[in-house]
């Protein structure tokens, strides 16, 4: 496996755009559409927030059809809070961009992310849909990386080969960064002959291992999800003999747009790298090293460049997962943008990693000034 450039249209037969329709008022990229030349086997994962924005649970309606050739998002407007007609948005959203590409409107997967409670400008959506599917290009993956921002600071791509087949993606991610099951938002397409039993099982784990293991602020948006689309022109069949690449190359750019996602958060300095060792079992390994990851405590000290080891065993004991005070052994390493903690809790041989980054005051200020 190796990194390659090309973003989310690395893998045959993707496309990608993204331009400015109005939304964002500082006239900044704020609609970014993702199309396969044909259709291609869908899975995702999607947050479970009980108030799920409008387009989430369209998204969750067509992905049923197990097929996906599409995916259009506009930043800016979360279409959350918005009753029946912020379901007939996004359904009109999805139908009239199946219009423009002569594709079946429930191959189509709808995603919006940006302000709560405000009615889409369906308007400006429709509008830029011509010039949307006009600028679709086999270079386009920086462009729909920069039109799915909110608060972001910078784009957020990856691609990687393995053999003959790619697995390439997308994501945004600043603040809201706490999910479950989901992630903000994570676009990923391979050219692998994969089925959908087991595209969801691959994107399941890698999600667990990555999205899920990183926080920025502790709040779950209403609006996370990850898909991947696999349309299969590499003719690579995914089966026993090559699932273990395939299913590694997925978790690497999981992982990867999460690291970018905490590295990114609201006001971040510092990236927070946690290791956590020793722990009886993978399940307790992940909730101590979120715990750590997510305690404003630690956070703090990263920004102040504290080597506190007691904010570490605070946020751990503080948990379900079993410690050994004996053994129990904390270390901080501060480089210039990124913190390394690694923390043995002493009680067993599994290991887990999660990611975060400081708190600061930018953090604040971000947020006292941020209408959502």
């Amino acid at each position: 496996m190796k990194k390659t450039k090309g973003g989310i249209t690395a893998p045959r037969g993707f496309k990608a755009s993204g331009i400015a329709c109005g939304i964002k008022k500082s006239g900044k990229k704020d609609l970014a559409l993702v199309c396969s030349d044909v259709p291609a086997v869908a899975a995702g994962v999607f947050t479970t927030n009980q108030y799920k924005a409008a387009p989430i649970i369209v998204s969750e309606e067509n992905i049923k059809s197990g097929l996906c050739q599409a995916v259009i998002a506009n930043a800016g407007n979360a279409n959350c809070g918005t009753g029946e007609q912020g379901i007939l948005d996004a359904r009109k959203t999805a139908s009239s961009i199946a219009k423009a590409l002569n594709i079946k409107s429930n191959h189509v997967l709808v995603t919006s992310t940006g302000k709560i409670g405000e009615v889409l400008p369906m308007s400006k959506i429709i509008h830029g849909m011509p010039l949307l599917v006009k600028k679709l290009s086999k270079n386009g993956s920086s462009s729909a990386a920069d039109a799915i921002m909110t608060t972001d600071l910078r784009k957020k791509e990856i691609a990687v080969k393995v053999g003959d087949f790619f697995v390439g993606g997308i994501a945004k991610g600043s603040g809201m960064i706490h999910p479950n099951m989901a992630t903000m938002h994570a676009f990923i397409t391979t050219d692998a002959l994969i089925d959908k039993k087991n595209l969801q099982s691959v994107l399941k784990r890698a999600v667990d291992i990555s999205f899920n293991m990183t926080t920025v602020d502790q709040c779950m948006s209403t609006n996370d999800c990850v898909f991947i689309l696999a349309n299969g022109l590499s003719n690579i069949k995914i089966d026993n003999s090559n699932m273990r690449e395939f299913s590694e190359a997925v978790e690497f750019v999981c992982k990867y747009l999460a690291r970018e996602i905490a590295r990114d958060g609201e006001g971040a300095t510092k990236l927070i790298t946690v290791k956590v060792t020793g722990a009886r079992n993978e399940k307790e390994a992940k909730i101590a090293a979120r715990a750590i990851a997510g305690s404003d405590l630690l956070k703090c000290a990263v920004y102040g460049n504290d080597n506190n080891p007691g904010r570490i065993l605070a946020a751990v004991g503080a948990t379900g997962a079993k410690i050994n005070p004996e053994k129990i052994t904390t270390s901080m390493k501060f480089l210039k943008k990124e913190a390394i903690i690694i923390c043995d809790l002493g009680a067993g041989a599994s290991e887990s990693f999660a990611w975060g980054c400081d708190l600061t005051e930018g953090y604040i200020k971000i947020n006292a000034r941020y209408h959502t």
